[in-house]
């Protein structure tokens, strides 16, 4: 007796937990019927977001059983794509407040993680705004601020594009290229890239690895392709990744680990930011000297590395995983931009 009745009391729990009471007929379409047979723990139990930690599993019963996955703020997430980078940001720091760990007024400096605001398509809006400071700036389609932060009304009439991302990291120095391992990493990195962050293959513009240094360079374009993913999108999820080592790359029988301190991801907008040196911090401004300079020094040496990139003119192609029901795995590798940093 006293097993049924905490059997009952705990189900009755669960179900108010869980918001599984009865549904109304009123708020399921004619078509689709509810349905009051539907146990939370049956669809739910062993359902879970593939590219996205922060929603949880909700029942829809209206006409089907099947697992809905719902956001902090009550607003579905596709689970079966990449969750765009603007609604994955909102809703990590939505998880952050509601665990304690939020910043006061939701925003953080331009140049940190931020609460941002978008379109329902998940994109960034054209103009983010801190209500604490009541200043508003406009920013590019991987959120990054390109104007500065004003009190008045920025003229942010439309998203900036991002044509170009460079991801940069160091494997641990521990690991020791031998002969064809370099080829084996920059495949298995494609592969990874195509399989696992459903980039199009010709997104993908270079893979380069320095034997000596370690250092792995990926760059990514939308590069004219039809209904290309988000670079931006996937770039934030493997930065993600690898700052948490969830980035595995198995190679010669062991997961290559990667110098967390090393992971830097550059973007590159269709038109220059609009921002007064004058106005931004001293160490950022430090940041874009040394960029400048940077690209001085590439452009005095581009002829050299031009010349050197026709008479290589090379492609390297990754192996297609059997079975992997994949458009093409045939990078092509282009020849060397004229973009250094």
């Amino acid at each position: 007796m006293k097993m049924k009745t905490l059997f009952v009391i705990s189900a009755l729990i669960f179900e108010s937990t869980f918001d599984v009471s009865a549904v109304p007929d009123d708020e399921c379409p004619d078509a689709f019927p509810a349905r009051e047979n539907c146990e939370f723990d049956e669809v739910c139990e062993d359902s879970f977001c593939k590219y996205n930690e922060f929603v949880t599993c909700h029942l829809n019963r209206c006409g089907t059983c099947e697992a809905v996955f719902r956001g902090h703020d009550n607003l579905t997430v596709n689970c079966n794509q990449l969750t765009p980078k603007c609604r994955l940001m909102h809703l990590e720091m939505l998880d952050k407040s509601k665990i304690g760990r939020g910043h006061p007024g939701g925003r953080l400096d331009m140049d940190s993680v931020y609460d941002p605001e978008c379109e329902k398509n998940g994109t960034f809006k054209a103009k983010q705004c801190d209500d604490d400071s009541n200043l508003c700036w406009c920013v590019d389609s991987a959120g990054v601020r390109v104007t500065d932060k004003t009190g008045d009304d920025p003229k942010c009439d439309r998203l900036v594009r991002v044509h170009l991302i460079q991801i940069l990291f160091i494997f641990n120095s521990e690991f020791t290229f031998h002969t064809g391992t370099e080829e084996e990493v920059r495949r298995k990195l494609a592969i990874k890239l195509v399989k696992q962050y459903t980039l199009k293959a010709t997104q993908i513009l270079e893979i380069s690895i320095q034997e000596h240094s370690h250092e792995v360079s990926i760059r990514l374009s939308e590069n004219g392709t039809q209904d290309p993913v988000d670079v931006a999108t996937v770039a934030y999820y493997i930065e993600r990744d690898l700052k948490k080592n969830k980035f595995d790359l198995e190679v010669d029988g062991r997961n290559l680990e990667v110098e967390g301190t090393s992971i830097k991801v550059l973007v590159f907008d269709n038109e220059p930011p609009r921002i007064n040196m004058k106005t931004i911090s001293p160490g950022f401004a430090a940041i874009i000297i040394v960029i400048a300079l940077v690209i001085l020094t590439g452009i005095a040496v581009f002829v050299v590395v031009r010349r050197r990139a026709e008479q290589e003119k090379q492609r390297f192609q990754f192996e297609v995983i059997e079975g992997q029901e994949l458009d093409d795995y045939n990078v092509g590798q282009r020849e060397i931009m004229g973009y250094y940093y």
